[in-house]
């Protein structure tokens, strides 16, 4: 899952009452969302899984295809959420970087990101939108730290963390390679490897340079620096390597994502999308 998060093109906030109930959606494009409820309950229901949030919790969820927020019939629900919008991909590319996750109780630091994401309302300006992206990316970056306290990160091989410090370090080193990091942390190359997609589904590699993709986008949509500086900065052999590369991950040039300055109209502000109440 936190591979998938350097798609999303940015984040919004949002918050309702169901005083009876009601569906809204479905949101026909792939989507994430993270959901607290207050009062009542929800289910996020996806071609991909169905996850019910009870009162007092935290679930999240991403499609590829189709979303929908199903809020319990005959009981008032009060729920916040945090939503990004992805690009189109390959089915299998989506499941390769997805995966379900159970509700989690709803600390209270979820709580204040939300009332931040929140305050920040739904307008588009170059800092607003920066401020609403770097909260949105808090938001879902606590959900997955909060979730994975019963031990599922303690299960990694020290080797695997060693790794990632090492890349996350060294984004800008256009020189790092697979085995510089395998001598580094002491193994060889192909148990690295091989130790990479077991545990996190994806080839070292990959991993390194989706980490280059996410550094490039934040770069590119919430400073002023040029393509050529951006590029250097995030270890690309060339600008037209980057540029090839963003448009890749990202559907859009650099350019296009630049103007697009992180912006993503809320789904409830969607006349597409069908908003029911009971």
């Amino acid at each position: 899952m936190e591979q998938l998060l350097t798609f999303v093109r940015g984040y919004s906030f949002g918050k309702m009452t169901y005083p009876n109930g009601g569906i809204f959606g479905p949101i026909k494009r792939p989507y994430l969302s993270i959901l607290h409820v207050f009062e009542g309950a929800c289910t996020l229901q996806t071609p991909e899984t169905s996850i019910t949030v009870q009162a007092g919790e935290t679930g999240l969820a991403a499609t590829n295809s189709k979303f929908s927020f199903s809020y319990q019939k005959g009981r008032s629900t009060t729920a916040t959420w945090c939503e990004g919008f992805l690009p189109d991909m390959r089915e299998q590319d989506f499941k390769a970087l997805n995966r379900r996750y159970e509700p989690i109780s709803t600390s209270s630091r979820l709580k204040k990101l939300h009332e931040i994401g929140l305050s920040t309302g739904h307008g588009s300006g170059f800092s607003l939108n920066a401020m609403r992206d770097t909260i949105g990316l808090a938001v879902v970056r606590t959900f997955l730290h909060e979730s994975q306290q019963s031990g599922e990160d303690l299960r990694l091989p020290k080797a695997i963390l060693h790794a990632r410090r090492i890349i996350a370090d060294r984004l800008d080193d256009e020189t790092l390679s697979i085995s510089a990091i395998a001598d580094e942390v002491e193994i060889t190359q192909q148990y690295l490897i091989t130790a990479f997609k077991k545990h996190l589904g994806i080839t070292p590699a990959r991993y390194l340079w989706r980490l280059r993709l996410l550094r490039a986008r934040i770069h590119l949509v919430h400073s002023r620096s040029s393509q050529a500086e951006i590029a250097f900065k995030c270890g690309f052999k060339s600008v037209p390597h980057f540029s090839r590369s963003i448009k890749k991950q990202f559907g859009m040039t650099p350019s296009e994502l630049r103007r697009d300055v992180g912006f993503t109209q809320p789904s409830d502000l969607d006349d597409d999308v069908l908003d029911i109440h009971f």
